[in-house]
């Protein structure tokens, strides 16, 4: 009986401890092409006609970690974390569902946003799409 209870808990185990792994290039690619006038944060103000992607606006380079990335400058530290890479609204294509995370250092500002994220743009940079994601 004990060993079927071991054997129970260690399935149990694994099916809930699916962790999915993103390579440092599928984080890259989401840095250099994520276009930030599609969701709504303290970025947008920084945006211009000509530097619409995250990679352009002249912060530090990232730190990249096992499933997202932080972008810690002198006054803003932005994290984007993968929650999810899957086809999410069954269009063919890989959609990425992002926890992102902007706080201010000198003042109190600190939100937090889910978002899915796809590779629907022009150039293949990344958007925001308008749909309902659990995550953060």
């Amino acid at each position: 009986m004990k060993f079927l209870t071991i054997v129970f808990l260690s399935f149990s185990f694994s099916v809930v401890a699916n962790v999915q792994a993103f390579t440092h290039s599928e984080l890259q690619v989401i840095y250099e092409r994520l276009n930030i006038s599609t969701f709504r944060s303290s970025l947008m103000p920084k945006r211009t006609k000509d530097k619409i992607y995250l990679s352009q606006m002249g912060f530090s380079k990232p730190s990249y970690f096992s499933d997202g990335f932080l972008i810690d400058n002198k006054d803003w530290v932005y994290t984007f974390t993968v929650i999810e890479k899957k086809d999410k609204n069954r269009d063919g294509v890989t959609d990425y569902t992002i926890c992102f995370s902007d706080k201010s250092k000198a003042g109190t500002y600190n939100a937090v946003q889910p978002m899915l994220i796809s590779p629907l743009g022009v150039d293949g940079q990344y958007i925001a799409l308008s749909y309902t994601v659990d995550g953060c």
